[in-house]
């Protein structure tokens, strides 16, 4: 039982975290670089050949790999973060990815494809 509840706090702190440290890089060129793709990026969702992965990142749901530089870059911006926040914060890498992906799995849209912890693509 206990167990139970310091998982769901740690869970709850973790994510006010990720929240917060994301508040630092808006002073970075990251957020307006992360802005500027977010069109293209919605459209690769829209059109399912993205989605976001199990890690927190963007993968391609299918063999297409439209815009993969687009795709590759907001990867590269995303993993900055995610490194500064589990440095910051004294975490893993690995705790900060998954903590992420399960948050952007929850924010995915209807008809949009995240991967499962199994690694399997799953339409919403």
């Amino acid at each position: 039982m206990k167990s139970k509840w310091f998982k769901h706090i740690f869970a709850g702190l973790l994510a006010t975290l990720l929240v917060c440290s994301a508040v630092a890089y808006a002073n970075s060129g990251i957020k307006q670089r992360m802005t500027q793709r977010l069109p293209a990026i919605t459209d690769l969702k829209t059109r399912g050949i993205v989605g976001e992965t199990n890690r927190g990142y963007l993968g391609f749901v299918t063999g297409a790999r439209e815009k993969e530089a687009v795709v590759e870059a907001e990867n590269k911006d995303r993993k900055m973060i995610y490194q500064k926040i589990a440095s910051e914060h004294s975490v893993s890498l690995d705790r900060v990815e998954k903590r992420r992906a399960k948050i952007l799995e929850e924010r995915t849209l209807k008809g949009q494809f995240y991967q499962n912890s199994s690694g399997a693509w799953v339409q919403k």
